[in-house]
């Protein structure tokens, strides 16, 4: 494949996922604790750190030319002598769109990982890269102030994608799905003709990988205080499809490789609106898409006795919720215990995983359900929060095919007043999402289940009345099994 090729299919694989939008401005006795890749095998194969830097290059050039000469974006149009001080630009918080911010930003940063990654190196040599590569495109790639929640939700976020990517494109590439598996690591197309090797690492991991497909109802109700009205909305019908998979079993696992077990779930819906929101797309469309995940960073399986799979340590949280009622995202690193109690026909499962949110952030209510006047500057309608996140989870699941499962995220939020717009207040929102599903079987391949996903939000603001939300929402659906 010669250059010019290689160029144009990378820049499709690339530009149309990343920035065709654009943006608004016994435990004892433990082995050391020696951080390792299972990417770069024991007999020594080479670090191709050049090549990681070029990919990450490649990156940045191609979607900043994307930017400047095809859609024009004005934020693009940079010039050298709006950038040759760097160290002169204020650092902020944008009042970028959210799909932009949390799911496109995190993406180009999972795409500078998966170059490095590719090129042999570990996880953190591989996030560094990706740091490298974000502060580049802020401080040389845009005309707007470097913003502090994109150098976060690229770099961590980036690493977060960029690993779970990295992996699944090996599972794809162990079975011979090579399109798969480039769809999954698109940075291939620049890093297999380059090295004339294939990534390397292990296969054969995915415990759950499957495909849901439903249809459902929800109800919400926001409850405001006088001189504000509270806001009663219905969603009669929606359709879903989300995909899952649960990368080696997190019960009994032990290991100081980051990642090598994770769960990644990403959904979307979309369906008839409620009659509310900012404008008249919204108030006829409702939508949703969403990523829930957790990978551990680094775990020990301590022996609790006969019959039971535990396993502790230190893991990562990624969440993220984009909806026509709320908007949300947390980056979070924490401490967990997963645990099965096996008996003869059935397993009880359960974990605890209890984090501190680097960066979040959830809509702020006034602006989302247009009960501000809208202003006549450039907003957002969300906050940039800190704080606590506590997730629950338990199953019981029979031999049969029988599954009842319980998850319950919750976050404590804090606003802090530095992230603050001209209308936005400061102060605490306490968030809480809960998920009970039951499903069976009706062949090897096929399950049919009912759902009820519950969202609840209770504010105490420095200065603006205080609100409570709730959205409640029934799905029935049939999971396609893939394993």
């Amino acid at each position: 494949m010669n250059f010019r090729k290689l160029l144009a299919v990378l820049s499709i694989a690339v530009l149309f996922s990343s920035y065709s939008f654009s943006q608004n401005q016994d435990i004892m006795n433990v082995e050391p604790l020696v951080f390792e890749s299972d990417t770069v095998s024991q007999d020594g194969t080479k670090k191709h750190y050049f090549v990681a830097a070029g990919g990450v290059l490649l990156v940045n050039g191609i979607i900043g030319s994307w930017n400047r000469f095809v859609s024009r974006a004005p934020w693009a149009q940079v010039t050298w002598d709006e950038v040759k001080h760097p160290w002169e630009r204020e650092l902020v918080y944008d009042r970028d769109w959210y799909w932009t911010n949390f799911v496109l930003h995190p993406y180009q940063g999972g795409l500078y990982y998966l170059a490095a990654r590719n090129s042999n190196l570990n996880l953190f040599e591989s996030f560094l890269y990706t740091a490298a590569g974000s502060a580049t495109w802020e401080y040389f790639f845009e005309l707007n102030a470097p913003s502090i929640n994109d150098l976060c939700y690229t770099s961590i976020g980036g690493m977060i994608t960029g690993e779970m990517l990295y992996r699944l494109g090996l599972e794809a590439q162990g079975k011979n799905k090579t399109v798969l598996s480039f769809i999954a690591n698109p940075l291939r197309l620049y890093t297999d003709p380059v090295l004339r090797q294939k990534p390397q690492g292990s296969s054969g991991m995915l415990e759950d990988c499957s495909l849901k497909f439903g249809f459902g109802m929800a109800v919400a109700r926001s409850d405001a205080h006088v001189p504000y009205s509270d806001i009663n909305e219905v969603f009669p019908c929606f359709g879903n499809v989300e995909f899952r998979t649960l990368y080696a079993d997190p019960y009994g696992h032990d290991s100081n490789i980051p990642y090598s077990q994770f769960y990644f779930e990403f959904g979307g819906a979309g369906g008839k609106g409620s009659g509310e929101g900012v404008d008249d797309t919204e108030r006829k469309l409702m939508y949703d898409v969403h990523i829930f995940s957790d990978g551990m960073i680094l775990s020990r399986a301590p022996d609790m006795g006969e019959g039971k799979d535990t396993t502790v340590g230190i893991c990562m949280e990624y969440d993220f919720v984009w909806n026509s009622f709320m908007e949300f995202s947390s980056i979070a690193p924490g401490f967990a215990f997963k645990q099965r109690i096996n008996g003869d026909g059935a397993a009880l499962s359960y974990q605890l995983r209890t984090s501190w949110v680097i960066m979040g952030t959830s809509d702020f209510f006034y602006l989302h359900r247009n009960v501000y006047e809208k202003p006549d500057f450039t907003y957002r309608d969300y906050g940039y929060s800190t704080g606590a996140e506590l997730v629950g989870k338990i199953a019981y699941a029979k031999k049969n095919g029988i599954v009842l499962d319980w998850t319950l995220h919750g976050y404590a939020f804090w606003k802090y007043p530095y992230q603050t717009q001209k209308i936005d207040d400061s102060g605490w929102e306490f968030i809480a999402f809960s998920d009970v599903s039951l499903e069976m079987p009706v062949s090897e391949k096929i399950n049919i289940g009912i759902s009820d996903e519950l969202y609840l939000k209770t504010t105490a603001f420095d200065n603006e009345k205080n609100i409570t939300q709730i959205h409640n929402s029934v799905n029935v659906y049939a999971r396609f099994k893939f394993l």
